[in-house]
């Protein structure tokens, strides 16, 4: 019987996380504390084995109508293996109470290949991005630059020329927002309050962390802006907008790079482009997917998992599936999520 202890203070817990070789910026307490404003309850839970401490898990509690809760790991647990997964999860079963656990350890699979089956875990669909393209920071930026297809390179160098980047904090939020709400009115993409980006950037200032903005002006004027959180050698792209202004100044382009130097300054191992399109081609996505593939790096997969808790977690889940169908409906015109 392995053993699940609950961690009550941030710094512990952010030191404890940080420490598995599988484990994500969405594990800290800050992202917890973020969850808060979306009415999710965290709870930080350490797992120790025969061995010592095997795995730790942030595990978020939703109510649901009709006395169901949901528990779910964002981009978790955090594992020493990937292999202790269902052990894992039976030890974090007994310190959550709901219809199901959905898992999403970020082990940083190989897109290309098949993911991993577990006894006792069945597959479930992510609830963040199930793709995603990660950069190897530790080759330097002029590796960096030569990894990237041709357009991407001359854009680089063009943005570099043509507009001014910085990293910057709260004295730059409402720039980020103006661009990043131009953005998803544009791409007909849902997004949270104000309150909400304002905490990302907020809490995820925490021990053993960092989130920042990283900007691109011409003349004064914000044209990109994105916001950023790093964990654990892991830099994640969130959140970004750019306006349609100046298209020559490749501003896009200059907001990564501000951010990537950041992240080389800092030592920092991933650079996480963040959600990528399951099947590129003729996706909501695709101009996204475009974007982001000029970048090159690996594609790598987050598979997602459920330990079912209760008989109704099949109704449970047909339910959440067709709820989501019909915000797409609504918000879209079109039943595909956004990066399916």
């Amino acid at each position: 019987m392995w053993d699940v202890v609950e961690i009550t203070d941030p710094e512990a817990w952010n030191r404890l996380v940080s420490g598995f070789p599988i484990t994500s910026a969405l594990q800290s307490w800050g992202w917890g504390e973020v969850k808060r404003l979306s009415g999710w309850v965290p709870k930080r839970l350490a797992v120790y084995g025969e061995e010592g401490l095997v795995g730790g898990a942030q595990v978020l509690l939703r109510p649901l109508p009709g006395g169901l809760r949901l528990a779910y790991t964002p981009r978790g647990p955090a594992l020493l293996r990937l292999s202790d997964l269902p052990r894992v999860a039976q030890a974090l079963a007994h310190g959550v109470r709901g219809t199901h656990l959905v898992l999403e350890p970020e082990a940083g699979l190989p897109a290309e290949g098949p993911a991993p089956g577990f006894p006792g875990l069945l597959p479930e669909e992510p609830i963040q991005p199930a793709y995603s393209l990660w950069l190897d920071l530790s080759q330097g930026e002029e590796a960096l630059l030569k990894g990237m297809k041709e357009m991407h390179r001359r854009n680089a160098r063009l943005a570099l020329k043509r507009t001014e980047i910085s990293i910057e904090g709260e004295e730059a939020f409402l720039e980020f927002f103006r661009l990043f709400k131009e953005t998803n009115r544009r791409a007909r993409l849902l997004q949270h309050a104000e309150g909400y980006y304002r905490a990302v950037l907020k809490e995820m200032n925490q021990p053993h962390g960092e989130a920042f903005l990283a900007l691109a002006r011409k003349d004064g004027e914000a044209l990109a802006a994105g916001l950023f959180v790093a964990f654990a050698g892991k830099v994640d792209y969130l959140y970004g907008g750019s306006s349609r202004a100046h298209p020559e100044a490749k501003a896009p382009m200059g907001m990564h790079l501000a951010a990537i130097r950041h992240a080389i300054g800092r030592g920092y191992r991933i650079y996480d482009l963040w959600g990528v399109p399951r099947t590129p081609e003729g996706s909501h996505a695709e101009g996204i997917w475009r974007f982001k593939e000029g970048f090159g790096g690996r594609r790598v997969q987050f598979p997602a998992y459920t330990l079912p808790l209760s008989p109704l977690y099949r109704p449970l889940k047909a339910l959440l599936r067709l709820r989501k169908t019909w915000v797409n409906l609504r918000v879209r015109g079109n039943p595909r999520d956004v990066l399916g």
